[in-house]
């Protein structure tokens, strides 16, 4: 990872250990760092430096009035793993805030939701280079038909954070 912060430290820390335990593990640690994401119940699948995989079930507590997967829900799970895949590479002396987020509702969801989240080597360097900036993160989230309900724009920006 570009920068080496506390949150690319912890995903390297976990990496050697088998995959669903790392899902886990991930899951656990970071719906305490953000409690949002662990009442949604949000699990993280994949992480590295290039791209983050989450998955929320359509579950009973993030459901629509039609047994959908709520559409503030879908927001939460584009918003989740592009605001990782971001965080991972802003050195722990930035602050990390979502600046615009523009969701468009394509199909009713079938079943659950994966999102996955990418970041260029372009978009890596551009953040390690600038203190301070922004950058739309491209997102994709499919449901478990295969098909694309939303389409997203997720707009990250960071900055320095000030000094106490």
């Amino acid at each position: 990872m570009s920068q080496s912060n506390r949150l690319s430290k912890l995903v390297k820390a976990t990496s050697k250990f088998p995959k669903g335990i790392r899902s886990t593990l991930w899951s656990k640690a970071f719906g305490r760092i953000v409690p949002m994401v662990g009442t949604a119940n949000i699990r993280y699948m994949e992480v590295d430096s290039n791209h983050v995989i989450v998955r929320l079930e359509n579950q009973k507590n993030m459901q629509n009035h039609i047994k959908g997967v709520h559409a503030a829900a879908m927001a939460l799970l584009a918003e989740t793993g592009t605001g990782f895949l971001t965080g991972l590479h802003i050195p722990d002396n930035r602050i990390l805030l979502i600046k615009s987020l523009h969701v468009d509702y394509l199909k009713v969801v079938e079943g659950g939701l994966t999102a996955t989240a990418t970041l260029s080597a372009e978009q890596q360097k551009f953040i390690a280079a600038n203190e301070k900036g922004e950058l739309v993160i491209p997102v994709t989230v499919i449901d478990d038909a295969g098909n694309e309900p939303i389409q997203c724009q997720m707009l990250w920006a960071w900055l320095p954070k000030r000094k106490k």
